[in-house]
């Protein structure tokens, strides 16, 4: 380079570069993938959340079956996988929907009337059966025993606990920042892309420098994005996480795993596009010296 300075203002350049490539990328992420509904609606599927959910929920139908005296068995048809796969799935729609800011509230709805009917009917058998009057008392005890049941089923099938967190007030803090991280992101990458330009143009007079540096900056910025997240996958250091349910368990974990899979090939990406900057840099910069050197030559 034929200027000092230029090699000085290209270095700190490209080290501000580094910097905001890893902000873009983590934020680009955060807000395309983290923050999109597709992403834990997969995990449905991949960690098998309903099957889970219904072991889950056998067992407590069978330890509550003792002391309510409500047979287990009346709530197997309103527990089986495919019936709850669509709750699932609506609690985390109506979740990441509120937290995103583009729902008013969490308010996940199911359909548990077939499960209202089955206890009604058990109740009128019983009462029949034992010469029970059907006064307010009794039908207190089956609007508990319904709300009790939806309730459990619902709870179970939060798998991310958006009711626990809404509760204790922590969704309706994050949603005042979280729908600013599109804009985020956005800034982000339009300040990458500044930082490009302005190595180029303080590379004018040998452009292809330009791509020498930006390789240069995408290369370490995506090897420090990387070497980090490879380890964690590697290693399924999220497994550590200590979470009793099962399903839940499962939901976070796999949640955080497809994040780190997500910036492991953003950083892949990067390495590409730095290998590419590097291909088209070699031969134009050969070329231009060996132009330079023939003018030389002449004089």
């Amino acid at each position: 380079m034929k200027r000092a300075s230029s090699y000085i203002v290209s270095i700190i350049f490209t080290l501000l570069l580094i910097f905001l490539i890893i902000s873009a990328t983590v934020a680009g992420v955060f807000r395309f993938h983290a923050l999109n509904t597709e992403t834990p609606l997969a995990i449905v599927r991949s960690q098998s959340l309903a099957e889970r959910v219904h072991v889950s929920l056998e067992t407590t139908m069978r330890q509550q079956e003792s002391t309510t005296g409500i047979p287990a068995s009346l709530y197997a048809d309103a527990i089986k996988t495919e019936k709850l796969e669509p709750i699932i799935r609506d609690t985390i729609s109506s979740g990441f929907a509120y937290l995103r800011g583009d729902a008013a509230s969490y308010a996940p709805s199911a359909d548990f009337s077939e499960l209202e009917q089955s206890i009604r009917d058990f109740f009128s058998e019983y009462a029949e059966k034992n010469k029970v009057d059907k006064d307010d008392k009794y039908n207190e005890a089956i609007r508990i025993t319904i709300n009790s049941a939806e309730q459990t089923i619902l709870s179970a099938c939060d798998v991310y606990r958006f009711g626990s967190l809404n509760d204790a007030g922590l969704i309706r803090q994050l949603r005042n920042y979280l729908p600013w991280a599109g804009a985020a992101a956005v800034t982000l990458f339009a300040a990458v892309l500044l930082f490009v330009l302005l190595l180029f143009f303080v590379n004018i007079h040998e452009t292809e420098m330009g791509l020498y540096w930006t390789g240069s900056a995408m290369l370490i910025a995506s090897l420090l994005v990387l070497i980090p997240t490879f380890w964690i996958q590697h290693t399924r250091w999220f497994d550590r996480f200590s979470v009793k349910t099962d399903q839940t368990f499962a939901a976070v974990t796999g949640y955080l795993y497809s994040n780190t899979h997500m910036l492991i090939v953003a950083a892949l990406c990067g390495i590409g596009i730095a290998v590419l900057s590097y291909v088209i840099f070699v031969p134009v910069h050969q070329n231009r010296k060996h132009h330079e050197t023939a003018r030389r030559a002449k004089h």
